[in-house]
């Protein structure tokens, strides 16, 4: 009890510290900041579901690129050829 009374003054500076640089956070910041962040990640990035979508959909015109890049190369070893 000795070492807590000791101690007690510099505990109390402490703990008025944190209290003042806003450390410790109420629910109801906790709250707005949560629907600021939900928000913000609403407008600036994509769901998973959309995003593997839209890469499935790149590669699939990739592989017709592709493909049509082939064709192309065979038609002018065709045209050399004869």
């Amino acid at each position: 009890m000795e070492k807590f009374v000791e101690y007690a003054p510099i505990l109390i500076v402490l703990i008025m510290f944190l209290v003042q640089q806003k450390v410790f956070v109420t629910p109801e910041e906790l709250e707005s900041l949560k629907s600021i962040l939900i928000e913000y990640i609403s407008e600036h990035y994509v769901s998973d579901k959309t995003y593997r979508e839209n890469h499935r959909n790149l590669q699939e015109q990739l592989s017709l690129i592709h493909q049509d890049i082939n064709d192309v190369k065979n038609l002018l070893i065709q045209k050399k050829d004869n």
